[in-house]
């Protein structure tokens, strides 16, 4: 039975945390700079302190139980209290320091360098942390809670989550240069809809909002291909193998040569993107200072 002496040191808690996070022992070693063997005998140890069972090796998959899930959180916490108070340590000294970590979609690279130069250059002790990966592995950190915040432009309601709108996520229809809608003012959706389009994977949050669209106005588009790339969609626009429609902030802050916006029937669609926490992550100083200059300065 686990008794409150039997208290794990700092070090145990961020290598079972890393190995729930990785989901493997040599990417724990990679990312916390120690031998294998060293996690392995350290995880051990930490198992038998605690006198439960943390996590299972089936095969090359690590499978982390109840309990494990539980410490996991614990750990978190224990890092949150820590970094908490050297931001506000630092904070007697007029500083603003820390580490503030941020996973966001790919499509938010186009705008997310305007807003961390900036605030960066505002408090220029801080770090940021800043990954990228695709729409269901943010949710999924999300829900791990293994960040400070999350940028996503389609956040689902029925999870635990906090969201707030910053920054307007307009999507248009793009085309070649040369293609004959070029020429039209106005076009209507029931003509582009007789075009082949590109678009983007299912799933991705622009593709929800297109779909949602789609629904809305009773049309099908026709899709000659799907693309996980905002840059390589623009490409093959622009080598005329079909229209897309991308976020406003891709086509723009990255522009490709031989493509433009065309005038479609209710384009563009309005939506927003959304800086998102965990309900149950409690923001540090830093957190909240990002937080509110985003609500200030992003718009």
């Amino acid at each position: 039975m686990f008794q409150a002496n039997r208290t794990p040191t700092i070090r145990q808690l961020q290598l079972f945390s890393a190995l729930v996070e990785t989901q493997s022992v040599s990417r724990t070693a990679e990312r916390l700079h120690i031998a294998q063997p060293s996690v392995s005998i350290q995880l051990k140890k930490l198992s038998a302190l605690l006198d439960v069972e943390l996590y299972s090796q089936q095969g090359k998959q690590i499978v982390i139980t109840e309990a494990g899930f539980a410490v996991y959180k614990a750990a978190q916490q224990v890092a949150s209290n820590f970094e908490n108070l050297a931001i506000e340590l630092n904070a007697f000294n007029g500083l603003q320091a820390g580490t503030l970590r941020l996973c966001i979609v790919a499509t938010a690279q186009n705008f997310m360098p305007k807003i961390l130069g900036p605030f960066c250059r505002k408090y220029p002790n801080i770090d940021v942390e800043l990954t990228i990966r695709n729409r269901k592995i943010v949710i999924e950190r999300a829900m791990q809670n293994q960040d400070d915040f999350y940028v996503l432009s389609h956040c689902p309601d029925e999870l635990p989550l906090n969201k707030m709108p910053f920054l307007d996520n307009d999507l248009v229809v793009i085309a070649p240069e040369r293609h004959e809608l070029t020429r039209k003012p106005e076009i209507s959706l029931n003509r582009v809809q007789h075009y082949p389009f590109i678009l983007r994977e299912k799933g991705s949050g622009t593709r929800s909002t297109i779909d949602r669209f789609c629904q809305q106005h009773n049309i099908k588009l026709r899709e000659r291909m799907m693309v996980e790339s905002n840059d390589a969609i623009k490409h093959m626009v622009a080598e005329g193998l079909g229209l897309a429609i991308l976020s406003r902030h891709s086509v723009d802050n990255h522009p490709v040569s031989g493509i433009v916006k065309l005038d479609v029937e209710h384009f563009p669609i309005t939506s927003d993107w959304y800086l998102v926490n965990s309900k149950q992550r409690k923001l540090s100083l830093l957190a909240r200072t990002f937080q509110e200059y985003l609500e200030k300065e992003a718009k």
